[in-house]
């Protein structure tokens, strides 16, 4: 099965593509300086550098092979939670909570978006308005409604 994104996922994505594709840019250069004033066996400078660049270059591939594959999905009005809804929820008393159900890819917790695979996530997936689910968390069992699903 394709990876799927949303489409504001792919978005961050793409944008998070080109930070990637600077920092290796810089990187390079990091580089090239570090060789004009080092011995290449003890340098830690030059050594950094190499890491660095190692590092941001495995990134960019898995992006780049991760967006070359991927299927955009349209987030739509459903009387159930699917990929790309808003669900809102509540657990007992305490204030309401709002999560949009994504790929791990573009799961940000501060942003209020979860991965479908995470426990939470899981347990939302097919969950209708007005429906009580039990989540089982590292912390143990808890009751969420759902209150309202978004596209």
């Amino acid at each position: 099965m394709k990876p799927q994104l949303t489409e504001y996922g792919h978005e961050q994505l793409k944008n998070k593509l080109a930070m990637l594709r600077q920092a290796r840019t810089d990187a390079r250069e990091r580089i090239r300086t570090a060789r004009k004033f080092c011995d290449f066996r003890e340098d830690v400078t030059y050594t950094e550098a190499v890491r660095e660049y190692e590092r941001v270059e495995a990134d960019i591939q898995d992006l780049e092979r991760l967006l070359a594959d991927v299927t955009i999905v349209e987030s739509e009005q459903s009387e159930v939670v699917t990929f790309g809804n808003r669900v809102v929820i509540r657990e007992g008393d305490e204030d309401t909570e709002s999560y949009r159900i994504v790929s791990e890819a573009e799961a940000d917790l501060e942003r209020g978006s979860i991965s479908m695979t995470s426990p939470l996530g899981l347990s939302l997936m097919g969950a209708t308005i007005g429906q009580t689910i039990q989540i089982e968390t590292p912390g143990g069992t808890i009751q969420v409604e759902v209150l309202n699903i978004e596209p």
